[in-house]
């Protein structure tokens, strides 16, 4: 199954990080702002049970997406399942892992099955995997100035 990873160090603490990262209002800062994604519904701080709803125009499409928080273990990681959406599957983790004191390594690690049927020929875990790395660049560029 296809598997996207993505890194960035950021000084400040595992706490501060984590914190950050379940917050709804910061995730929104995170987002590109051409408009291809916007939330829907989510909590004001995501926990464990939490459902993050998105409509976001990808691939031609515009597409209703519902995220449930199926792990949370702070400050350590927050585990998403796509519930709806495009994929077959789709399994996002946000882990945050000391470095050095004062500094964290914030990780994304994505698991994910291409949809099926015609729209599989077009939307290949390579496309996703380059949409993904545009998506990750523009948040970790969004990450450095928010957090340093």
């Amino acid at each position: 199954m296809p598997q996207f990873e993505t890194r960035i160090t950021i000084p400040k603490s595992r706490e501060e990080v984590f914190d950050f990262l379940i917050r709804t209002e910061n995730l929104l800062e995170l987002m590109p702002a051409d408009g291809t994604m916007r939330v829907i519904a989510a909590p004001d701080v995501i926990q464990c049970g939490s459902r993050l709803e998105f409509q976001a125009n990808a691939f031609g499409q515009s597409l209703d997406i519902i995220h449930e928080v199926t792990e949370l273990v702070a400050p350590a990681r927050v585990t998403e399942v796509q519930i709806k959406g495009l994929f077959k599957k789709w399994v996002h983790e946000h882990l945050v892992e000391e470095d050095v004191p004062g500094r964290v390594v914030a990780i994304d690690r994505i698991e994910f099955e291409p949809p099926g049927g015609m729209l599989g020929f077009l939307v290949t875990p390579r496309r996703i995997t380059e949409q993904l790395e545009s998506l990750f660049a523009h948040r970790h560029t969004q990450m450095r100035k928010i957090l340093g």
